[in-house]
């Protein structure tokens, strides 16, 4: 359990070095690689300028046992104001030819796939993301890490 949870410390560190300093990430490591059907993912995003455009990104890490063409999630979101937004996305894992999209790393493949494009929340607040696994499976073998990066847009 310690080696998990110092693997994921040095992880997050290493990813927020790669992107914008303003940019903010939560990351879910999942045991095994496996993402259970009914696991959901809670991020919380602290915004504190409500004049500010924002790009959505999710952070794919996953191997070749991924079983499928593309991870389909539902994105439940709840603005500072209250609002419900709710988008069902499906996020390309392999190309039409059945190869691994994204930049391979020591033991996985890393993505980053935009979401949402300038966004605004309308005021300042707690985002609360919730994501779900929509695949028909009970267990998605291969996700080995699912991010969320929101970063102002540029």
């Amino acid at each position: 359990m310690k080696r998990i949870f110092l693997l994921t410390t040095i992880l997050i560190f290493s990813f927020a070095s790669c992107r914008d300093d303003k940019s903010v990430s939560r990351i879910h490591n999942f045991t095994n690689a496996n993402w259970q059907r009914f696991e959901f993912l809670n991020f919380e995003f602290q915004i504190d300028n409500a004049d500010t455009d924002y790009n959505i990104l999710v952070l794919l890490r996953y191997t070749n046992d991924f079983p499928s063409q593309a991870l389909i999630v539902n994105l439940v979101m709840n603005l500072p104001s209250g609002e419900e937004r709710i988008r069902e996305y499906k996020l390309n894992i392999r190309d039409d030819d059945g190869e691994l999209l994204g930049e391979k790393k020591a033991g996985y493949y890393e993505r980053f796939i935009d979401i949402r494009k300038e966004i605004r929340f309308g005021e300042p607040g707690l985002l609360k993301c919730e994501i779900e696994n929509l695949m028909t499976k009970y267990y998605t073998p291969g996700v080995v890490e699912f991010g969320i990066v929101l970063e102002p847009a540029k």
